[in-house]
């Protein structure tokens, strides 16, 4: 069982930016991981199938905010032995990841673990599990995706020199939401769009945390010593009292050294974070045709 990674599934995010579409189709604010936006699965629902391809149920954690927790199980119900992880309150992707990190260190001090956020559409998933499958166990990896135009609003990552043999660049910088000009620029010069799709030893994960967020990482070690003991929700609740918001990618990935990146091709790979994304990646497929009825149903009926 070593050899399986940990997986962990990345939904506590509010979803705001597509809020307007979802609200279209839902008549309420629902985050999109728990929307059903194409075919008959949510986009949550949707990456745990991915996760449960590199690995068994009882190694993939879901980490969602409290005022979620009813709906996300009610997903998560046909996949028994997952690990619903329910933090107090969300504090951006910082403590998002560091959260179910340090249950799985607890569990498995050696363990590997992939980062999967639970809110993009993927319909063609095989390289990108290829990809996770290749990457070194003893390096921090991320997965960009070969673009296809001068994306502005999202991150890029450059590349610098293959590591070794294998498909693994060093990643040489980060550009968040580039000016057009600077796009155009890591266009050319072959950079990649940074999915957040993360991968490597749990522990190197762990490292960075200590060297960049040092009280994040100590208020969650003080509660991992009370994981599975009569303490425990006070505990995590006494660890987001003292935490303050922390982004994953700004306060460490973009400090950290020695970074790899895997670059992947034909995946169809968008973050859906506007409804007019979700619409370019859908156009020319029945569940585009279905998608537009869903919103005009509701308009019918008040008409």
């Amino acid at each position: 069982m070593l050899d399986l990674p940990y997986v962990v599934v990345l939904a506590g995010g509010e979803g705001s930016r597509l809020q307007s579409l979802t609200r279209a189709l839902y008549g309420r604010d629902l985050p999109k991981q728990f929307a059903v936006l194409a075919g008959e699965q949510s986009l949550l629902q949707a990456t745990v199938e991915r996760a449960l391809r590199l690995t068994s149920s009882n190694r993939v954690s879901v980490i969602v905010t409290a005022h979620h927790e009813a709906i996300a199980r009610e997903q998560l119900a046909p996949y028994p032995g997952i690990d619903l992880v329910v933090q107090p309150r969300n504090l951006d992707t910082g403590p998002g990841l560091l959260l179910p990190l340090v249950r799985i260190l607890a569990a498995e001090p050696a363990a590997r673990v992939v980062f999967l956020p639970s809110d993009h559409y993927v319909p063609n998933p095989l390289p990108l599990l290829d990809a996770l499958r290749a990457v070194d166990p003893a390096a921090i990896t991320l997965i960009g995706v070969e673009p296809t135009g001068p994306e502005v609003e999202y991150g890029w990552i450059v590349r610098g020199d293959r590591i070794g043999r294998g498909p693994a660049h060093q990643v040489a910088r980060f550009h968040e939401k580039p000016e057009p000009a600077l796009a155009d620029e890591l266009h050319e010069l072959g950079g990649l769009w940074n999915t957040f799709i993360l991968a490597g030893p749990a522990i190197a994960f762990w490292e960075l945390a200590r060297q960049h967020l040092p009280e994040h990482a100590a208020a969650l070690e003080a509660y991992a010593v009370a994981i599975e003991t009569l303490c425990e929700a006070a505990a995590l609740e006494a660890a987001y009292r003292v935490m303050q918001k922390a982004n994953f990618s700004r306060d460490l990935l973009a400090a950290a050294e020695s970074l790899a990146v895997i670059a992947v091709r034909d995946t169809g790979w968008s973050d859906w974070g506007s409804p007019a994304r979700v619409f370019a990646s859908l156009v020319g497929t029945p569940a585009y045709a279905r998608l537009v009825e869903r919103i005009r149903e509701p308009l019918q009926r008040v008409a």
